[in-house]
This record gives structure tokens, sequence and C-alpha cells, in this order.
């Protein structure tokens, strides 16, 4: 876990950040509704410039491309604003942009530095003529959008398909499926190229009519967002270890950086400075060109997952679950992507996550056979899991990547009972810990610890 910062920060985790054009400023903003301002003009000395918030968490925020001064933000009650930022007086609200039915969680804006597109939620994004406050229509079944250079808008939806629009000249689309669902997208600089970060660790490069150029596989990690270096030669993208990871238009990798307090959900890359939003309360910056992180703080990497099991281990490597004394490793089952976590109970169960996905598997007693298994489907990406009870009807507790808690309760003749949200942390959870068969610690990467016990009828609370 991480304590304290050294310095101005925000009291909850940077959800969101972006590098103004010439690398000068960066805007964060935070779950504690705030948003801040920096001075990078020595991006490895970074100086609060001003501060200012929203009425709930701040989800997005984006600079203008035709006015430096200018900055919008979207939040978690579905109100994005337009702010004037300027180094010698306090940031002033210019236009508030409201009703929307659901949180903004990304804002783009339009080359014209007029127009601006807000995404409600995971559904639907709306278009609005910022200045006039006029709503012009919305774009329905959009989980992701990138706006090119060229005024061009891509869009990911709920289906996978990816679909290009020209909002002013053509109100048809082109579309594509790709291999993989996206879990975000960014145009280059000169929007000739969009790039598709999946959720198989692939990053897919089409042009701008949507036409595949290469296929690059990082690994079997799922990428969760992706920008593009400020001269389009590099391309930055981030995933759910948490890392960073550069490599040039035509794959070959350049530098890797991992550390835990990464929240890689934004990114932003301008000046020669690559950042990206952290769990610490304060983003993090790196050289583009070296991946070194600017700052104080050693980078983290998270080990390899395991739990201990019959007098080894249940461990994962890659994407394969083992279990066995070191030298006899025997496998058990093989995800689909990177596994993240790994849990086991009473010398019969083992529990591990890969993405979305929770297996949940009985192991016979005299050998390393599969007696029974599940798998379960999370709601969200899952960082760390738990097992608690018995063989016979486990608990399963899984941590999202992000803030949620959740439980399913297994008996292996029914249907489990779950998902049920069992909370969410304010810090984002960094691990779980099971003390015994009955209670376990949640800890939070601002060194927060909750123990959550089961009670009587099963159910897990704090």
């Amino acid at each position: 876990m991480t304590v304290g910062t050294g310095g101005p920060a925000h009291a909850a985790p940077v959800s969101c950040v972006a590098l103004r054009a010439d690398g000068g400023r960066l805007a964060s903003g935070s779950h504690d509704r705030s948003v801040i301002v920096w001075d990078t003009t020595d991006p490895a000395r970074p100086a609060m410039v001003t501060e200012f918030g929203h009425r709930a968490a701040v989800l997005s925020v984006a600079w203008n491309p035709a006015a430096a001064d200018l900055l919008a933000t979207g939040a978690a009650d579905g109100t994005a604003a337009v702010w004037r930022v300027v180094d010698d007086r306090p940031p002033s609200q210019m236009k508030v942009l409201s009703g929307h039915p659901g949180p903004v969680t990304s804002v783009a804006w339009m080359p014209d530095g007029q127009h601006l597109i807000c995404q409600i939620g995971e559904s639907r994004a709306a278009v609005w003529n910022a200045f006039g406050e006029t709503y012009l229509g919305e774009l329905a079944d959009c989980v992701r959008l990138a706006v090119s250079p060229h005024g061009l808008v891509a869009t990911v939806g709920v289906d996978r398909l990816v679909a290009v629009r020209d909002l002013w000249r053509d109100p048809g689309r082109i579309t594509y499926l790709p291999a993989a669902t996206v879990e975000d997208c960014a145009w280059s600089p000169d929007g000739t190229t969009l790039a598709l970060a999946g959720d198989d660790g692939s990053l897919e490069l089409l042009d701008s009519t949507l036409r595949p150029i290469r296929s690059v596989r990082l690994g079997d990690t799922p990428l969760r967002g992706v920008t593009w270096s400020t001269d389009g030669r590099s391309l930055i993208a981030g995933t759910y270890d948490p890392a960073l990871v550069a490599l040039d238009t035509s794959g070959r990798p350049q530098w890797r950086h991992t550390d835990v307090r990464l929240w890689p959900r934004s990114l932003a890359a301008a000046g020669g400075t690559v950042v990206t939003a952290a769990f610490s309360g304060r983003p993090q910056l790196l050289v583009q060109s070296t991946g070194q992180p600017l700052g104080p703080g050693p980078s983290q990497a998270p080990p390899e997952p395991s739990a201990p099991f019959r007098g080894g281990a249940a461990a994962a490597t890659g994407r394969i679950v083992t279990a066995g004394p070191p030298g006899e490793r025997h496998p058990l089952w093989e995800h689909e992507t990177r596994v993240t976590a790994i849990a086991a109970v009473g010398d019969r169960v083992i529990v591990s996550a890969a993405h979305r996905a929770v297996r949940v598997m009985l192991v016979t007693e005299n050998d390393l056979a599969v007696e029974r298994g599940i798998t379960l489907h999370a709601p969200e990406p899952v960082k760390a899991v738990a097992v608690l009870g018995s063989p016979e009807t486990p608990v399963v507790v899984a941590a999202s990547h992000d803030f949620r808690l959740f439980t399913w309760t297994l008996d292996w003749t029914d249907m489990p009972n779950g998902p049920r949200l069992i909370g969410e942390f304010g810090y984002g959870i960094a691990a779980l810990t099971r003390l015994d068969d009955h209670r376990l610690t949640a800890t939070d990467h601002h060194g927060e610890m909750v123990i959550l016990a089961l009670g009587a009828d099963g159910a897990l609370s704090a």
C-alpha cells in the first residue's frame, strides 16, 4: 500500500487527466470532487496553479483545442462545465451543461473548440454547442469515444461495434467489428489512425475508414487505456496489471512501467511527458521516451498471484492456474486472459480471477483432480479475491480494480447467490487478506483497513 503524497494532492484517487497541447499545464480530476491544474513546465516538479471543483466526483477533463485557457470537465452528477483557467486570476465557470441522465464519464471537444461531446454513463453521448448551451442531439450506444483533429468521431458500442461518423458532413457511419471487446480508443495526432485497446491484450490500428493496418498483442493482460505521443510515433497503453507499455507504430516495444498506484483509466501525453490517473492522490508523470517516473517513490510491481495450498501453493503463471509443491506443479485451469488473483480455503477450494471471470474449483481430497467447477462473472474487472466459509459452502469475495467489493455464496447444488455488492472504498482496494474461515481484511491505497466477517446468515459485512 502507499500512504501519503508529500505535497499538494487530491483527497481521493485521481480519476482523469489531460495535458495541454504544449505540455505546460496538466489538469487532474478526482473522486474528491476537485480539479487541480498543475504547472508542468518542469514535469519533474509539478506545481499546483489552482484548484476548483464540482458537487460530485470529477470523471473527465479536456483542454479546448482552440483556446489554451479553456477546460471542460464532466462529473458524476450528470453535469459538464467549461472553465476559464488563467494563471494570474482565479478560475471562472463560463458554462454549465446539466440535465444528463447519468454521470458524464468523458468529455471531448470538436476541433472548432465550440462543440463538446459528453459521454453519459455507458449508453450514449450528448452533442452540445457549449457556448450557446444548446443541446444538438445524441449518439446512441456509446461506451467509449474519441474525436480526431479533423472532426471524425469514433465510438465503441455495447454491441462491440466501432463506428466512425462525420457529424457535420455525413449523418451516416462506417463500422468495424474488432476481434476483442474495446476498452478504449484514441486517434493519432494527424487523425489518420485509430488505436483500439482490447480486453484480450491486443492493440489494433485502423485507418480513418476503419480498414485494419496491424494488430499487436502486448500480452495476456487486458488493456485499459491508450494514447499517442505528440509526434504520433509512439503509443502508450495502460493495462490492468497495472502498467504502462510504450511501443512504436510498427509494434516494437519501447518500455514498460509497472506500479500498483497506477489507475490507467485515463492517459495523456504531450511535450515529452506521459501522465496517468492514479490511486495516490496525485497524477503520475513519466518521461515519454524512457518510461522513467517523474517524482518521488519507487516503482512497485505486484507479485505473481499465489495462495498456500496443501503444503505447497496454488499459483498462476500467465493464464494457467496450477497447484502443488515446488517442482511438481499440476495444471488445473487456463483462463482466456492473465490471472490477476488467487485464493484458497480448506485445502479443497481454489479461486482464480482473470479480468471479469472468477473461476471456483472444488478439488478432490486425494489428488488434484477438479471435482466441480463454476465460472462466476463479475460486474467489473477483478483485482483481488478471497474465499471464506467451508469447501461445501464457500463465500467468494472479489475486489474490483476501482472501488467496489462483491461476494457470491455457493453450495454446489444450485445457482450461486450473487454477485452482491458489499461496499465501496474511497481510495480503491489494494488487497484482500484472509484472517480465518470467517473474517478478512480489505485495505485501500491510503492505508485504511476494514475487517469484514461472515454473519450467522452467511452474509459478509463490516
